[in-house]
């Protein structure tokens, strides 16, 4: 009985030990070679008090989609990412679109979203007042 006590004690530590160790994180998927692999961005968005872009992949391909809001003085640019303006970024469970919340910038003037994923980039369309 006790060895039957002590090898149970030994399967419940071993399984909580190994319940405890962190998993390998999975490698983010790739495009699928020789697909039709896009990406698009909608223009900014009011939305909870924030700025708000989804961005979206078609063709077969899925992973980590980045999203960063861009700032200029005048509509046709030049742009520069405002780094810090990024409040939360969510990612959908199948890799295939994330929607960014940004947070109103201080500064006003011109902004558009700009979406990333492997090679490919995509600006929103209409820059909007920010």
């Amino acid at each position: 009985m006790r060895i039957r006590s002590m090898v149970s004690a030994a399967v419940l530590a071993g399984g909580l030990v190994a319940a405890a160790t962190p998993a390998a994180a999975a490698p983010a998927a790739a495009p699928l070679q020789g697909s039709a692999c896009s990406l698009t961005v909608t223009d900014l968005y009011y939305s909870i008090g924030m700025q708000t872009a989804f961005a979206r992949l078609s063709g077969g391909c899925s992973g980590p989609i980045d999203i960063a809001l861009e700032r200029a003085d005048a509509p046709a640019g030049p742009y520069q990412e405002d780094p810090e303006a990024l409040y939360y970024l969510q990612q959908a469970p199948d890799g295939t679109a994330a929607t960014a919340y940004f947070t109103d910038p201080a500064e006003r003037g011109y902004c558009r979203a700009r979406a990333s994923f492997d090679t490919l980039v995509a600006y929103s369309q209409n820059p909007v007042g920010c």
